[in-house]
């Protein structure tokens, strides 16, 4: 008797130890939206989590029992983190899932959604089955998500503090603008490639291109705290408040030192010298020879002040090793343009900085010769390149950072093959394109360029037209006086409904091809071609 009794007080225990662990090993999911007691329309938001002891394979959306999508899975989900502490790899796991679908592909009236998820034990389980009203006469407020800053605490901020997010809307959207305390402080740009996005809602391609960024001068705003709200607008004039942060604005002018961006040369690049061997290091200051190859050094550059000075870049130099050997003070013509010189036109960057000073005219552009300085006492091999920034009230950046780039300066003869390169302007990445389009870009070989082949998919599908004028090329490249435009016309009916990529490669006399580039590219045509 008394060993049956024990018996069962070690079972017992046993079991109560075992509960918990066995409750931890569950499936747990849930369908957060749409809501069934909210009329839907526009685009509908399907959203929500799960967990499994295995792996979750996929997540598919059904509505009326009819597949529509699979669902983006391993999105960040800390409420349930929270939720379910002790469940095994709950630290590490990522259990949301969201996806969408058009209204306007349903009749009015009620219909049934729900997700099934699957799991790597080959199960399939219906979670949220619910049923909502559409009502396509409705008009959907644009909707969206802040992602910098994050919605966690006061965020301080000094000088320029960007902005950036999505929003979308089915009638599309028309502005996105940035408030400070209720006032309109500026409008974001908009349009930006949002890929993710676009996987999260595919009913919708415009989801692709539905990023905004936006840089705001807070020198422009009293320091404390203030509220920062982000309203898209949509194109029947509609708007939705789609974030709201805190921002403690803290400016003096030790805080705001010149930024900017250094665009080329790229970290851990080739720079050839030509003309190396000709002795006798000349002391003579811009250091170029017009006779040896030229490697252009080009960025931007931007300064705020506090509200008193609006702030203003004073001078730009070009540091190799620390050293001092270009500045915005040589400047001068260099192959009969403007070189070595601040205050060169980048619409691009007014474009994204429209409010600060000097944004139309940020862009500085030197000509660094490698050959002169190895003739001057500079030794081939590694070497630490960067920009330093200074402003009028002398504080001072480094670009790209104070430790710069690492770059590798080598002596070659002068008929050497210097391999060409250049840059697609057309397609963007993850363009939707249909119908006949023109591709198009520009391609620059020091000696003679016999050709600009085009590849897509890894298939050769023909040679560009060359020798387009490009004046803008013509201005960054002021030592080659050719046209360097190139443009190819495709049918895209000829290439599926899906994504492509292309590739560039040149062809130059001596028979050596080099990529140029690849962009990545979507066709969206009705109809095939005959």
């Amino acid at each position: 008797m008394w060993r049956w009794v024990t018996r069962c007080l070690v079972l017992s225990a046993i079991a109560a130890l075992l509960t918990p662990a066995l409750f931890a090993q569950q499936f747990y999911a849930q369908l957060d939206s749409p809501d069934p007691a909210v009329t839907q329309n526009g685009m509908i938001l399907v959203k929500g989590w799960a967990l499994d002891p295995g792996l979750v394979t996929k997540v598919e959306l059904y509505v009326d029992d009819q597949f529509q999508h699979t669902a983006v899975l391993n999105l960040p989900r800390i409420d349930i983190v929270e939720a379910f502490p002790t469940y095994p790899g709950i630290h590490q796991a990522r259990p949301g899932f969201v996806t969408g679908f058009l209204a306007s592909r349903f009749t009015n009236g009620n219909h049934t959604v729900e997700v099934r998820v699957y799991t790597s034990d080959g199960q399939v389980r219906p979670v949220g089955r619910r049923t909502i009203t559409i009502n396509n006469t409705i008009n959907q407020a644009p909707f969206g998500s802040v992602d910098i800053p994050d919605a966690a605490g006061v965020h301080n901020a000094t000088g320029s503090f960007p902005v950036n997010g999505w929003a979308a809307d089915t009638d599309g959207v028309s502005r996105v603008d940035v408030l400070i305390d209720g006032g309109v402080m500026q409008s974001a740009v908009y349009g930006d490639p949002r890929p993710d996005v676009g996987a999260s809602f595919p009913d919708y391609p415009n989801a692709q291109f539905s990023g905004f960024v936006a840089h705001v001068d807070t020198t422009r705003v009293q320091n404390g705290v203030h509220l920062l709200e982000i309203r898209a607008t949509d194109t029947l004039g509609m708007s939705k408040m789609i974030g709201r942060r805190q921002i403690q604005i803290l400016n003096n002018d030790s805080f705001l030192r010149p930024f900017g961006y250094l665009d080329e040369p790229k970290r851990d690049a080739v720079l050839f010298g030509t003309e190396c061997g000709t002795g006798g290091g000349q002391n003579f200051s811009p250091p170029i020879n017009p006779q040896a190859h030229i490697t252009p050094v080009r960025g931007w550059a931007l300064d705020l002040g506090t509200r008193e000075d609006v702030g203003r870049v004073s001078y730009v130099e070009l540091l190799v090793d620390g050293v001092r050997w270009l500045s915005s003070d040589d400047c001068g013509q260099v192959f009969g343009e403007l070189a070595n010189c601040y205050g060169l036109p980048r619409y691009d960057v007014a474009r994204y900085y429209p409010t600060y000073p000097d944004s139309p005219r940020a862009g500085f552009f030197f000509t660094l010769d490698v050959g002169t300085l190895m003739n001057m006492g500079v030794r081939p091999g590694n070497h630490n390149l960067r920009v330093r920034v200074g402003d009028r009230e002398q504080t001072f950046a480094d670009l790209p950072n104070r430790d710069g780039i690492p770059v590798f300066f080598q002596c070659v003869e002068a008929s050497f093959d210097l391999p060409s390169f250049g840059f697609i302007d057309f397609p963007h990445t993850f363009d939707y394109v249909g119908g006949v389009v023109t591709f198009h870009g520009w391609a620059i070989d020091e000696n003679t360029l016999a050709a600009v082949e085009i590849v897509i998919d890894g298939n050769f599908v023909g040679t560009a037209q060359y020798g387009f004028s490009r004046p803008d090329v013509r201005q960054q490249y002021p030592q080659f006086t050719f046209d360097t435009g190139w443009r190819f016309t495709m049918d895209t009916r000829l290439l599926s409904n899906a994504r492509h990529r292309m590739t560039v490669r040149t062809l130059d006399a001596r028979g050596h091809r080099v990529e140029i580039g690849s962009v990545d590219f979507y066709v969206s045509n009705n109809t095939p071609a005959p």
